[in-house]
């Protein structure tokens, strides 16, 4: 049995929040400092530390890290405030309910897909092991694609005989966001289900983005008894930031071109496969299940 460790980001890969954390980073500040933020850093890729400590410095706050426990601090207090904003504008990203519900039918104490499955289109096998098994597989460089991914062996089987049916997956996150946060904006939009969010990294615990694979790793090892070294884990995020966390940790990156970054920026970023976004299912489990 082949086990994976799927690490999704939230902003910009499974939902669109609409501006939430700016307006929470806003709400902080005036409460803190009693005056208006002048503007919230660059929150994409990062993690809510490293944000609050370049917002604080940019907005003049002399010895910003002073200040950075009790700022991320009412961020999570102000969580009932955060899922009344998130109801009110946030969305899950096309193709996000589907691609977890999909990888749920992978999780450890589940029956992985099988022959014949209730839902399946075709007897044997289902539209995503079809697609796998193709010469022009979706997520690829097939036909009609942007062409941003790479062609790899057909996930279907590799060389010590893996294929779909012998896999177990955990979904969990790994996120900027501070962990109240992450819960909210997920909720907020029914995306919390299937993921395992014990098992994630968030960001009020390490200012760098690579740490976190690290620490999710270790949770993951510690709950289900067994490592998800190297490949073994997959990041999904929508930056730069995203993959870059994943080559540093060994860990595989699948990149979706829904936040503000082209597929181009991410190829040369180093993702492993590029999908313009989550619409396609089929080739969701190809990104993710596949061999590298």
């Amino acid at each position: 049995m082949r086990w994976l460790l799927v690490l999704w980001d939230i902003d910009f890969t499974l939902v669109n929040a609409g501006g939430v954390g700016t307006r929470l980073y806003r709400m902080v500040f005036r409460d803190m400092f009693g005056t208006e933020l002048p503007s919230a850093a660059d929150m994409a890729g990062r993690t809510d530390r490293a944000i609050v400590l370049d917002t604080l410095a940019r907005a003049g706050i002399p010895e910003p890290r002073k200040h950075l426990d009790q700022f991320l601090a009412k961020l999570a207090a102000l969580a009932p405030t955060g899922r009344e904003l998130a109801v009110q504008h946030s969305r899950a990203l096309p193709g996000a309910a589907a691609a977890l519900d999909a990888l749920a039918a992978f999780a450890p104490g589940r029956d992985a897909p099988g022959r014949d499955a209730p839902g399946r289109d075709a007897p044997g096998r289902d539209s995503a092991d079809r697609e796998v098994a193709g010469r022009d597989a979706p997520g690829r460089d097939a036909p009609g694609r942007d062409g941003a991914g790479r062609r790899g062996p057909a996930p279907g089987r590799d060389g010590a005989g893996f294929t779909t049916a012998n896999v177990r997956v955990v979904q969990s996150v790994l996120t900027g966001n501070v962990r109240r946060m992450a819960e909210i904006k997920l909720s907020a939009v029914g995306l919390d289900a299937d993921l395992d969010l014990e098992t994630g990294a968030y960001g009020d615990s390490h200012e760098i983005r690579s740490e976190l694979v690290h620490l999710a790793r270790g949770k993951a090892a510690r709950k289900y008894g067994r490592g998800f070294a190297g490949t073994a884990t997959v990041l999904v995020g929508d930056t730069p930031l995203d993959v870059a966390a994943a080559r540093a940790t060994g860990a595989r990156a699948v990149a979706v071109a829904t936040g503000g970054t082209s597929a181009d920026k991410l190829a040369e970023s180093g993702a492993d496969v590029v999908l313009p976004d989550l619409t396609d299912t089929a080739a969701v489990l190809f990104a993710i299940l596949g061999v590298p």
